[in-house]
């Protein structure tokens, strides 16, 4: 079974940030819509094991747009972890969220390949980079879950592509914006 994009997202603004990073990636379901979907999965088990509250629509629309500043209708040739943060920004804004949700979004989205982590910020910053974290060890890196609760969000939504896809996305990138693509690790 595969869970689908369409299932999740419920308010204007979780569906625009999947029209977003569809529109920027070109296609319905591709590898980095599936491991966004992965993450927010991943969240939200990283929230209760943690005992922490997540607002829902601002996990899932940083979820959705974490990794939007890598795709070249999105960036401006900066940092992707900033420019993706500075999108979810302009996206909260445009639905009308209080400014404090806007920057929630916008953290989680910027500091999601953070080093240290980042509970201070909000928990939906701090399990967005446990959730990123795990994905791409392929769960080698488990953020406190169980290995079964990883494998089953593996299972939930399909890894396959995931690799190539990221690839796909981030090489030209890689050549094009070096010491930019470089910078993503925050403190």
């Amino acid at each position: 079974m595969t869970l689908q994009a369409e299932t999740l997202v419920q308010t204007p603004a979780e569906k625009a940030s999947l029209a977003a990073l569809r529109d920027a990636a070109g296609e319905t379901d591709s590898a980095m819509e599936r491991h966004c979907l992965r993450c927010f999965r991943l969240c939200e088990l990283l929230a209760e094991r943690h005992n922490a509250d997540l607002d829902r629509e601002v996990m899932l629309c940083a979820a959705l747009l974490h990794d939007i500043g890598l795709y070249d209708a999105v960036s401006d040739g900066g940092v992707y972890t900033d420019e993706g943060g500075e999108f979810a920004r302009r996206l909260a804004d445009k639905h009308g969220w209080e400014a404090r949700r806007a920057d929630l979004c916008a953290e989680a989205c910027a500091r999601h390949h953070s080093v240290k982590a980042q509970w201070e910020q909000g928990a939906e910053v701090e399990t967005l980079r446990l959730a990123d974290r795990i994905e791409v060890t392929g769960g080698v890196a488990t953020g406190g879950l169980s290995r079964s609760q990883v494998k089953g969000v593996f299972s939930e939504i399909s890894r396959e592509g995931f690799y190539g896809g990221l690839l796909h996305v981030v090489w030209p990138n890689l050549r094009s914006r070096p010491l930019k693509t470089a910078r993503i690790f925050k403190p």
